[in-house]
Formats: structure tokens, C-alpha cells, sequence
């Protein structure tokens, strides 16, 4: 069954490398997991759902996220409480045009044992 990363394609904060979303949800916002700092993000700000190969976000907070059909989009805010389905190459962020990630397939593991 694939995994997923996030890729962070607006270079603001975060280190560049590929976030590996581990399976079940996960609570997105400010914090270490995805390196924001800015006060205008939640801590509780959304939850990405990784579950049977399916990935899902809900936004959680008062400011909403925002998906994007590619980067130079606008974004349009996600509605509180419900569920988004989301999909490879899929573009979301927790503020309109910062901390933008597009979604990934995470690679498989090629090495033999």
C-alpha cells in the first residue's frame, strides 16, 4: 500500500525535505513537524488523515487551509470540520500562499535484505 509525503514548495520555513506523513492522523500546524513558527497558524490547525492508502485533510481552526489546482493558482479555503480528499500531486496550504506542500507518493523502499 503507498505511503505519502509532503513537499514544501513555497520555500518558507520547513527544510526542504520530504515530510513522511506516518499512517493514522496527524495534527498539522505550528510546531516541529512541519518546522512553522508563525503565530498566525494554529497548533491545532488542521488534521491529515493517512489511512488504507487514502489521504485526507480537515481543517480545524477558525483560519482555514487552502487548496490550490497548481502553484501559481489562487487558493480557495478548505470549510471547517469537513473532510478533503486529497491525492498525489494535490497542492494545500495553511495560509493563503505560505506554507504551501503538494502532496506526494513516498518511495518504496528498493533495497533487498
Amino acid at each position: 500500500m503507498p505511503g505519502f509525503e509532503l513537499e514544501q514548495v513555497d520555500g518558507v520555513g520547513g527544510s526542504g525535505s520530504p515530510i513522511h506523513l506516518p499512517d493514522g492522523e496527524t495534527v498539522l500546524g505550528r510546531g516541529p513537524f512541519l518546522g512553522v513558527n508563525d503565530k498566525r497558524v494554529s497548533r491545532n490547525h488542521s488534521i491529515l488523515e493517512n489511512h488504507n492508502g487514502q489521504l485526507r485533510l480537515k481543517p480545524t481552526h477558525l483560519n482555514p487551509c487552502f487548496i490550490q489546482t497548481n502553484i501559481v493558482a489562487s487558493p480557495q479555503p478548505l470549510e471547517k470540520d469537513q473532510w478533503h480528499c486529497l491525492k498525489e500531486g494535490d497542492i494545500f496550504s495553511l495560509m493563503p500562499g505560505k506554507y504551501v506542500y503538494r502532496v506526494r507518493l513516498k518511495e518504496e523502499d528498493q533495497t533487498l535484505r
